[in-house]
């Protein structure tokens, strides 16, 4: 160590002796017997290991907790602490001093709890409890070598400490401000501000009323500390500065004993002392106590006169080095004492040397008169003590002083231990990011050995057969340390404690660490959010008129900003007449303004149009909308014609063309006509779980667009040899209206448009939004969106419907980075993402139902139930679980690898099936039980995306 605390209280009050030690691992600390008094006086405590880990390092909330409950404090009132980050043990401490005004937050809502405190920072406490404020100014600096690197805010309270003699610097005289403190420092220090009680406070009251007065304080040379002294740091800021430079991250774990009480943890200088840096300006040299020479009466510690006409003090203090059994070191051994006015260091003047004698004795007689080892026989074993006295005599004025101490006898220095023996292990980070930002195949617990001095043991030092395992109650983490299940993982702010078991049968050690980890924000997933906007009707009264588009874009981007793009999907109806040209104009302008897309929009093409009748309806759908919109390039009697589209596919009029079809279900043979004759590779429907039109049934994915199958757009493609090349997404609307996978639960989430909810502050959808926002499970999807069809002429005219849509984006959450795209240009980003195919694509979400049930078909949300919806492109699988329940369910898997592929038939009868009967499908097989090869899948895929709880399988 580069120097002990070297504190004056140690010197003037009784240290208890203990044979047996409480900890069974601070034989070997210099603070073991501070250690065991502060813990039999309830103010530390150990761990459940037996252990105190003497040089573990000290958070800010530990030390609140260790110093009020050294000086006795406790709060009268029963105000909220503001910091979010306090552990609940600590409240009533940290409470406690903010009260007193001795400690502050880094922040309104932070008190950097999980911090180690710093030198200058403890130093700050204790002189603010002492009286010091932020008023409190010494008209010097403190002595230190290094005082130049103590913050402003510190200056003053290092001063005191100083002047107190409760701190000291190194062997170099160094103060180093900014480094931690270890455990054993901070109860060694705790020890003597509790022995030091009132007359300590008095001390401090008469040096800092000489400031007040405007006394000039002067640098006092003061002794070089022993090189065994330990050094003390005290502050309330928080130091940035890394406590293990070799660790990549800032060290995370911060040991607590059990609640309510709590550790302590303090620092030591670096090993290297710095070199002292040259002064320009005259300095008062450093003059170490002087060892008296033989003789009946030699000098004591000489220090620069203060040239006082009478040799004035009341107070004589013994410095006492510390006494190791060893008898090499005894010839070397010398006591010393220093003289005190009024609280201040006195220098005796050259002209009164000769007046002042003083006489050391010792009840074993071990020390002779001035202070040297005499009869080293009578030095009692370790742990032992002698009780020693001086007395000082001043002739003018006549004064008497006398002084006395109990010198604790150390033990033998233990030998050296192995440097790679591992004695403690601590996390390389003390944060984990939050489950939506979380990497969980990057993350990994990063861990730091030390060794019995508390440095880092390199890797290539570290043993062969170590062995890690973690205990985690909560189920976050697997026992290699993994993440197994990251839907637990609690909200940002949170706390996850658990515990790291670390063995190695070479090195004999077998030990369990605390350890915890903050949940943190972190970088989030790009969310996107597809809005279409349906324009219809051909009559007053029933058609979107073009004060509703202005209404409808401009309430997004009141909330969203104008860096925004919607659909304008437009029936046939509304395109057909010239009245609506005005609507048309206004839907170019957007395009041109802001990128907004065109779309087309036809409900149910499927049922209604076989394929002869779909082309003749698409063509007349663009001839009109290029007659009413786009009239410059109308050319009479071209219906029909290739020209039509020719026309307007050039540089100028292309960004006009639709981009996508809305629609409720659309044929293989409709869509690829679409594509080939109008370019149109995307398409967004109402389908929802199993689309059921009239029985009909899909597999389609209402959470994932994926590339379609060319014999049905509604079932995924599994290769590029099926695969239509149209990009097909069912409108979720915030809402997957799925098929009763659980009894009376069918409407899990709410639309915000539904007709049948009667509610108008849009909580509801407001909430399930949230989940699709906070989705634990976004780093592993292939794109993460909402997406939504609206009607805004029917909204605008239901009062309840249109309240609901303005405050759902009036209150949509501001701190999520969400974009508006239109359907087209959520296509382009899920085909950047994904590729050309759906082969590693996939999408989980997590949510809970809003509690709300609609009258229609006895819609119901259940708020007591949760859902895991998880799917990639060989299959989707459903869970459920209520609370309260012990596992989850499987209430259905599909299977997306089956072949053939059913064709979606036109003009379907209400018993046509066009889905896969496979595994627990309940819209068709809803007892159906799963095959052994089924549930491996379901497991494999469970695993793939860190979810680990139980499953009911059957």
């Amino acid at each position: 160590m580069a120097g002990l605390l070297a504190v004056w209280l140690f010197c003037v009050h009784t240290v208890p002796v203990f044979a047996d030690r409480a900890f069974n691992d601070i034989e070997h600390s210099y603070a073991a017997d501070a250690i065991e008094a502060m813990a039999a006086q309830g103010v530390v405590t150990g761990y459940h290991d037996g252990s105190f880990r003497p040089i573990d390092f000290i958070s800010r909330q530990e030390w609140a907790s260790i110093f009020a409950k050294t000086v006795k404090r406790t709060s009268n009132t029963r105000s909220v602490v503001p910091f979010t980050d306090v552990s609940p043990w600590a409240l009533s401490y940290v409470q406690t001093l903010q009260e007193e005004n001795i400690t502050k937050g880094i922040s309104d809502q932070l008190f950097g709890a999980k911090h180690n405190i710093t030198r200058q920072d403890m130093a700050v406490w204790y002189a603010r409890y002492f009286g010091v404020s932020e008023d409190t100014r010494a008209s010097s600096i403190s002595s230190f070598v290094d005082q130049s690197d103590i913050s402003d805010y510190a200056q003053t309270s290092v001063w005191l400490m100083e002047r107190l003699e409760l701190m000291e610097g190194d062997t170099n005289h160094y103060f180093h401000p900014k480094e931690s403190v270890r455990r054993q420092d901070a109860t060694l220090v705790a020890y003597r501000i509790w022995l030091g009680g009132d007359d300590l406070r008095e001390r401090a009251k008469r040096l800092l009323e000489s400031l007040g007065s405007g006394a000039a304080t002067t640098n006092q040379p003061i002794s070089l500390p022993e090189s065994k002294k330990v050094v003390v740091d005290l502050a309330p800021e928080i130091s940035h500065q890394r406590a293990n430079p070799e660790i990549e991250e800032p060290r995370s774990h911060s040991p607590r004993p059990d609640p309510p009480d709590s550790p302590i943890t303090p620092t030591e200088p670096k090993p290297e002392p710095p070199v002292r840096p040259s002064d320009p300006s005259p300095r008062p040299p450093v003059i170490p106590p002087v060892t008296p020479p033989p003789g009946p009466k030699p000098k004591p510690p000489v220090i620069p006169p203060d040239h006082s006409s009478d040799f004035v003090v009341d107070e004589v203090v013994i410095k006492a080095p510390e006494l190791v059994n060893q008898p090499e070191t005894y010839p070397a051994y010398q006591l010393s004492f220093q003289l005190y006015n009024e609280g201040r260091l006195v220098s005796i003047p050259d002209v009164s040397v000769t007046s002042v004698t003083y006489t050391f004795s010792d009840t074993l007689g071990v020390f002779d008169e001035q202070g040297k080892i005499a009869r080293s026989e009578n030095i009692p074993a370790a742990d032992g003590y002698i009780p020693v006295e001086i007395e000082v005599t001043i002739a003018k004025p006549y004064r008497v002083l006398k002084a006395q101490t109990k010198l604790i006898v150390k033990g033998k220095t233990p030998p050296v231990e192995d440097p790679s023996v591992i004695r403690s292990v601590y996390l390389a980070t003390y944060t984990i990011s939050q489950a939506t930002t979380l990497d969980p195949v990057a993350w990994s617990m990063p861990y730091v050995f030390h060794n019995a001095k508390g440095e880092v043991i390199p890797p290539g030092l570290l043993p062969s057969d170590l062995k890690l395992r973690i205990e985690d109650s909560r189920g976050i983490f697997d026992e290699d340390g993994h993440i197994a299940s990251l839907h637990l993982i609690p909200a940002v702010n949170s706390v996850i404690p658990f515990k790291i078991e670390v063995e190695s049968p070479s090195q004999g050690i077998h030990f369990i660490s605390d350890a915890e980890l903050t949940v943190v924000p972190g970088e989030r997933k790009k969310q996107y959010f597809a809005v279409s906007m349906m324009l219809q009707g051909q009559d007053a009264g029933s058609t979107t008129t073009v004060e509703q588009i202005e209404q409808a874009r401009q309430l997004l981007m009141d909330h969203f900003g104008p860096n925004l793009k919607v659909t304008w999907a437009m029936e046939n109806r509304f395109v057909f007449v010239e009245t609506n040209r005005p609507q048309l104009k206004k839907v170019l302008e957007y395009v041109d303004q802001y990128g907004d897309e065109v779309g087309i929009l036809d409900g149910y093409p499927n049922n209604l149009y076989e394929l002869p009748e779909w082309e003749a309806r698409m063509n007349e759908w663009l001839y009109m909308y290029r007659y009413n919109a786009l009239n410059e390039l109308h050319q009479s009697g071209s219906l029909g014609s290739p020209s039509v589209f020719e026309s307007m596919d050039t540089d100028q009029y292309r960004k006009y063309l639709p981009k996508s079809l809305t629609s409720f279900t659309v044929n293989p043979e409709q869509a690829q006509w679409l594509k080939d004759h109008f370019k149109i590779t995307s398409a967004m429907g109402w389908s929802a779980t199993q689309y059921n039109v009239n029985s009909m049934y899909g597999e389609g994915s209402p959470l994932m667009p994926y590339w379609s199958n060319k014999d049905n757009p509604i079932v995924p493609a599994q290769g590029l040899t099926n695969n239509s090349g149209i990009v097909f997404m069912n409108s979720i609307t915030i809402d997957p209206i799925g098929s009763r996978y659980t009894k009376d639960s069918s409407r899990w989430t709410l639309h915000p448009g539904d007709p049948y909810v009667t509610e108008t502050d849009a909580a509801p959808q407001l909430y399930i939004a949230q989940q699709y926002l906070d989705n634990p499970y976004q780093r592993l999807n292939t794109v993460n969106y909402m997406s939504i069809i609206l009607d805004i002429n029917w909204l605008a005219k239901n009062h309840n419907m249109s309240q609901i849509w303005e405050n759902f984006v009036n209150h949509f959450p501001a701190d999520r980075e969400v974009e508006i795209v239109g359907v087209d240009g959520l296509k382009q980003i899920y085909e950047s993402l994904a590729g050309s195919n759906n082969d590693h694509t996939e999408f989980s979400l997590m949510f809970r139902g809003s509690g709300i049930k609609a009258v229609m078909d006895s819609n119901n949300s259940p708020a007591n139930l949760r859902y895991l919806w998880t799917e990639n492109a060989s299959q989707r699988i459903i869970l459920s679980k209520e609370d309260g329940d012990m596992a989850w369910s499987i209430i259905d898997f599909t299977d997306y690898t089956r072949n053939p592929v059913p064709k979606t038939p036109f003009n379907l009868d209400r018993n046509t099936d066009v889905s896969y009967v496979t595994g627990r499908n309940f819209k068709l097989k809803p007892t159906a039980p799963l095959t052994a090869e089924e549930i491996q899948r379901v497991k494999d895929r469970l695993k793939e995306i860190y979810f680990a709880e139980e499953v009911n399988y059957q």
